[in-house]
């Protein structure tokens, strides 16, 4: 009879969660440097996109100038141009503060995991020759 093996050490258990918890970590770094590359892309395209529409130079004497549809539709390429630039700051930040921090620590993580798996496994090598 087995009485209190849910008692003893859980080190394969403790071993395979902190593995799980830094493969979790991995990906969301990984999650978040494809999402830095869409809002960049994204943002690069609708630049291109205002770019495109927006006229070279206005002079005073083009009828079309006067109309207020055309200063709304000036109005909404350049809050366009702003949302682009808001864009580009979101995935500056997102690799700047996440993926490079995170990373750090993912790093950080590995080494002290592997240096307490070490010590653990020392550890049950001296219970089982004494």
């Amino acid at each position: 009879m087995d009485w209190g093996t849910e008692l003893w050490d859980q080190f394969d258990t403790i071993e395979h969660h902190t593995q799980w918890g830094l493969d979790l970590m991995d990906r969301y770094v990984k999650f978040v440097k494809e999402r830095t590359e869409i809002e960049q892309t994204y943002a690069k395209q609708l630049r291109n996109l205002v770019k495109k529409h927006l006229p070279k130079k206005t002079s005073r004497e083009d009828p079309d100038t006067k109309f207020c549809q055309y200063h709304a539709f000036l109005q909404v390429v350049k809050e366009l141009n702003d949302f682009a630039g808001q864009r580009e700051v979101i995935a500056e930040d997102l690799l700047a503060q996440i993926c490079v921090e995170l990373s750090k620590d993912l790093q950080e993580l590995k080494q002290e995991r592997k240096l307490y798996l070490q010590e653990g496994r020392r550890a049950q090598q001296q219970l089982e020759n004494s």
